[in-house]
């Protein structure tokens, strides 16, 4: 077998749910990846945020990484993967992790399998947890968990007002904790609560909020210093005793991590697939952090196809306890839209909060191009 095109399909996609990094009016272009074979069979990714935007991901793919594609057996998933990190100087983190998952894919239909049983099943389902938007009131947090805890959900995480691209008025870190205490207020003792403070705080500003959430019995604190600040999160661990998630948006991949775990600036690994390599980086990651006992926390995946992914990740990593469901959504908005968008059938998450992996070969989901080509903005070759 042997891949005979890559082209990107570019979407206009515009929600009424959307309220996510500033984008108008709910734009959030998008463009679904296509691999093709001489054997007829198509593997599929969306190129989406974050990035340089879809079509400057799409452009990167047709560029640095056609060329290497074609003619080449897509099986050969880990020689493939080799060559395209030694090209990550040229090249968004986005690009890679889109091909990867496509080629892993074309791999699981090829063998008529889904993916996670290539990897090595743990198990077919696993706790969800809604993570918020940016509201500005805690009553709109509140409301928002108790939703969620109504439908059985067992986590929920907050992304406080405060956020680094949140352009207007900053208020004190006072104003976040007030939000973390009203939700633990209203949820009681039996739902998990995390807060994701993005990167957010001064090291004064995240050893208070971490103090007071620590006391309010959160699970974890995610990413409360700047994305490269070993040295402030060693310290902040020293002075608190709630676990610490960092490295999410860390460049360099699996290839960063190790420094953070020997210096021990982290409790939990983090990363996903449209960040951290695809599914070949995300595993191999997730084994790291399993050497040494840690847990990988894998983050949402930016759009529906990367979220599947992400699943077939976590359910062969016995290190890894959530699926995290990323809305974006405006206040009182209870749409999953984000998780599902462009496929064919939803993600399915139970009436116990329980997300399970599509059963079919592949990512074992269909695109859903009526969708896709009724706002089309043409194919990139």
């Amino acid at each position: 077998m042997r891949i005979t095109d890559v082209s990107v399909v570019l979407h206009e996609r515009k929600s009424p749910h959307l309220e996510v990094f500033g984008s108008p009016d709910g734009e959030l272009p998008m463009g679904v990846l296509r691999i093709h074979t001489d054997e007829g069979i198509e593997g599929n990714n969306f190129v989406s945020m974050p990035s340089a935007g879809a079509s400057e991901v799409a452009g990167q793919i047709l560029k640095f990484f056609k060329p290497i594609l074609l003619g080449r057996d897509p099986l050969d998933i880990g020689a493939i993967w080799s060559q395209m990190t030694r090209m990550s100087r040229f090249v968004d983190p986005m690009a890679i992790g889109s091909v990867d998952v496509a080629l892993w894919d074309i791999a699981g239909k090829v063998a008529g399998l889904p993916i996670h049983r290539l990897l090595g099943s743990y198990r077919d389902r696993v706790p969800a947890y809604f993570a918020s938007g940016h509201h500005h009131a805690p009553e709109h947090y509140a409301e928002e968990a108790l939703y969620w805890q109504s439908k059985g959900w067992r986590g929920y995480k907050l992304h406080p007002p405060r956020a680094p691209w949140v352009l207007d008025s900053r208020e004190p870190v006072e104003e976040d904790i007030r939000q973390c205490a009203a939700v633990r207020e209203a949820v009681g003792d039996s739902m998990s609560l995390m807060l994701d403070s993005s990167w957010g705080y001064s090291y004064p500003e995240a050893l208070t909020v971490g103090r007071a959430i620590q006391d309010l019995d959160f699970l974890w604190y995610e990413d409360p210093l700047a994305v490269d600040d070993i040295y402030g999160y060693k310290e902040l661990k020293r002075h608190l005793h709630i676990p610490i998630l960092a490295t999410e948006m860390t460049l360099g991949g699996l290839y960063t991590l190790p420094a953070w775990i020997v210096e021990r600036a982290t409790d939990f690994v983090r990363g996903d697939v449209a960040l951290k390599g695809g599914v070949t980086g995300m595993i191999k990651i997730a084994h790291l952090a399993e050497a040494f006992h840690m847990n990988c926390e894998v983050h949402f995946g930016y759009s529906a196809l990367n979220n599947v992914a992400n699943l077939h990740v976590i359910m062969a990593t016995p290190n890894c306890e959530w699926f995290e469901v990323l809305s974006f959504n405006r206040a009182g908005d209870h749409d999953l839209e984000h998780l599902n968008y462009g496929l064919a059938e939803p993600i399915e998450i139970d009436s116990e909060g329980l997300a399970h992996v599509p059963a079919g070969p592949g990512l074992g989901v269909e695109v859903d191009w009526e969708l896709i080509r009724s706002a089309s903005a043409g194919e990139l070759r």
